[in-house]
């Protein structure tokens, strides 16, 4: 191979090299040098590198009463100190915390992270994100996965009957008893509601909620309380919920002002009446109490009426305001939706 020739130019401060190396004529090695010098610099410059030999810890299954722990190692293989900024989960349920903050190069540190399973059921997967100085990995994900079983538990958990209508009585619903403590029975179950009643089926591991007898419309519930057969497990609750259905249905049923000053008047606001188990109605006449102003009505084609309520000074409001709404309906001819001013 035929090295091209090489020439200085002479000059203390430089050499010129021509003939195919890539230098141009006129600059000084020096600044070659220094520059590459430069690069390798800013190349070997020193920077931290988390690393987790294991960033999921699968528990199998454990008891719905219990806290699961783990232990994740964060190891820091980087040649700079790794700085960990914050540590988030993905519910209240997990608590996590390191034991330092600033990770040494070549040095670990332990990520202490609690898991309550106290409320859960079933599979869980929590993340626990941990967020540093790596460039490469700034936020880094690991998990705590695994299963929640009660020993002994209510299925379903909760029970609503939803909105109740005369013509369609709801059917007698079976909560079962539901764990892996397969020995246990329930020995009594006892409503706090009489509407709400309930009794147990032979063996004990069935529930049975008879139809609710309400007797007046809105929201109704009952708290069952079911003792097991276990001396040691603590009274089951069940939460019972229903809804009678109104003759009519009016939203908001409470017209409520937000207000933090008194110079201005409140903006209208519209009430919307729609049929309940009313099998028709009309709406004849609306009007307000306690406060100056005329309400308006307006019957659409679905049937619904939209009332307005016509803009009112907060101070002129006072604690007997009422949206009075007329219906053609013998069993209940006025409506009362209460006006409320709240700072």
């Amino acid at each position: 191979m035929r090295i091209p020739p090489t020439y200085y130019d002479g000059c203390v401060n430089g050499c010129h090299q021509h003939h195919g190396f890539g230098l141009l004529p006129g600059i000084p090695c020096g600044i070659v040098v220094v520059a590459s010098l430069s690069l390798l610099s800013a190349a070997a410059a020193p920077e931290p590198r988390l690393e987790v030999p294991l960033t999921t810890y699968d528990f199998g299954w454990r008891d719905a009463a219990e806290t699961v722990t783990n232990r994740f190692v964060l190891r820091n293989t980087g040649t700079a100190d790794l700085h960990l900024r914050s540590i988030q989960t993905s519910c209240g349920c997990t608590r996590a915390e390191p034991a330092s903050r600033v990770i040494a190069p070549g040095a670990e540190t332990i990520l202490e992270v609690h898991l309550t399973l106290r409320g859960l059921q079933g599979q869980q997967r929590k993340a626990v994100s941990v967020l540093s100085d790596d460039p490469k990995a700034p936020n880094l994900t690991l998990w705590m996965q695994g299963e929640a079983r009660a020993a002994v538990c209510l299925e379903p958990p909760a029970f609503s009957f939803g909105h109740l209508l005369p013509d369609t009585p709801p059917a007698t619903v079976t909560v079962r008893l539901d764990g892996y403590l397969t020995t246990a029975t329930m020995t009594n179950a006892v409503s706090d509601n009489p509407a709400f009643p309930v009794s147990l089926s032979a063996d004990g591991r069935s529930l049975l909620l008879e139809p609710p007898t309400l007797s007046t419309p809105g929201a109704h519930r009952a708290t069952i309380t079911v003792t097991l057969s276990c001396a040691d497990r603590a009274p089951l609750s069940l939460p019972v919920y229903a809804w009678m259905e109104d003759l009519l249905r009016i939203h908001p049923p409470v017209l409520t002002y937000w207000t933090g000053q008194k110079t201005a008047p409140l903006a209208p606001r519209t009430v919307i009446v729609k049929r309940g188990t009313a099998p028709r109605f009309q709406v004849t006449a609306v009007r307000v109490e306690g406060i100056n102003g005329e309400a308006s009505f307006e019957t659409r084609p679905d049937g619904t009426v939209h009332v307005q309520v016509p803009p009112i000074w907060p101070d002129a409001i006072t604690p007997k305001a009422t949206l009075v709404i007329v219906t053609d309906l013998p069993e209940r001819p006025e409506w009362r939706v209460p006006i409320r001013v709240q700072k």
